[in-house]
C-alpha cells in the first residue's frame, strides 16, 4: 500500500517529462548566431542580414554599386542548366533598402564560401535552403506566431524574400515569401531589367551546429525524480524503524 503513492507520482512525472517534451519549441536558439530546426535538422543563421553585411566588408563601397568583391569570376555549375560565371551585376546594392541583395548564382557562390565564427566553433558548410525547409519555416513562425518578416523571434532578422537551392527548370528557382507565407516561383533572369533577379539570401547547415540546452522542463523532471528519490529512501528508514520497536 505504501509504494501506491510512490509510483502513481512516478507515472506522473514521466508522462509530464514526455509532454514538455514534445511541446518544447522546434525553432532552437542555439544562443550563438543560429537557429536549430529540429523539424528540418538543420541550423538556420539567425541573422538574414549576414549576407548583405559581408558582401558590404568584401566590395571596395559598402553601400554602392558595383560591387568589386571575391564572388566575381566564381563559376557556378548548377543542378540544371548552364554554369553561370560571377559578374559585377549579379549583386546589387539597393538604396531603398539599405542592403545589398545578389542573384541565385551570387547567393549560392556565396553560401557555398562562407564560412562563420560561433564561440569556438567555425562553421563553413552553408548553402541555400531547400524549398522544403523553407516550408517548415514559414510553418514554425506561423505557429510561434512571432512574425515572419524582419524581427521574428528566435531569428534576429528575416528579410521578406529569400531564395532556396530548389530549381524548377534552368530558368526558374522556388524562393520563400516570407511576406505572404508561401512558396513561390520565379525566373533567374529578369528579362525587363536586362539582368539577374535579385533577392535576399538566407544560409542552413545540415544538423545542429550547437549543443541543444537542456529545456527547463527537464530539468524540472530531474528534479522532481531526485526529490521522489528522496522521499522513497525517508519512507524505507520509517518502515524499518518501526519494524524494529
Amino acid at each position: 500500500m505504501r509504494n501506491r503513492p510512490v509510483s502513481s507520482i512516478l507515472a506522473l512525472l514521466v508522462i509530464t517529462g514526455i509532454m514538455a517534451g514534445s511541446a518544447h519549441a522546434s525553432l532552437i536558439d542555439n544562443g550563438n548566431g543560429t537557429i536549430y530546426d529540429s523539424v528540418s535538422d538543420v541550423t538556420w543563421i539567425s541573422n538574414g542580414l549576414t549576407f548583405t553585411n559581408d558582401v558590404a566588408s568584401t566590395t571596395s563601397t559598402p553601400s554602392a554599386n558595383p560591387y568589386t568583391g571575391p564572388l566575381l569570376g566564381t563559376v557556378v555549375t548548377p543542378s540544371l542548366g548552364p554554369s553561370h560565371t560571377i559578374a559585377a551585376d549579379d549583386l546589387s546594392y539597393e538604396a531603398s533598402l539599405g542592403r545589398w541583395v545578389g542573384s541565385w548564382w551570387a547567393a549560392s557562390a556565396w553560401a557555398d564560401g562562407f564560412t562563420s565564427q560561433h564561440g569556438n566553433q567555425s562553421v563553413s558548410d552553408w548553402r541555400l535552403p531547400t524549398t522544403s525547409e523553407a516550408q517548415n519555416l514559414i510553418t514554425q513562425l506561423n505557429q510561434l506566431g512571432t512574425g515572419r518578416v524582419g524581427a521574428a523571434p528566435p531569428f534576429a532578422f528575416v528579410p521578406p524574400f529569400f531564395w532556396t537551392a530548389t530549381l524548377t527548370s534552368d530558368t526558374n528557382v522556388n524562393f520563400a515569401n516570407m511576406l505572404a507565407g508561401t512558396i513561390a516561383n520565379r525566373t533567374l533572369f529578369d528579362a525587363a531589367a536586362g539582368r539577374p533577379a535579385y533577392s535576399n539570401v538566407m544560409g542552413v547547415v545540415p544538423g545542429n551546429v550547437s549543443p541543444v540546452p537542456v529545456p527547463a522542463a527537464m530539468w524540472l523532471f530531474g528534479s522532481g525524480l531526485a526529490g521522489l528519490g528522496s522521499l522513497t529512501r525517508t519512507r524505507l528508514r520509517k518502515g524499518q524503524a518501526v519494524a524494529h520497536k
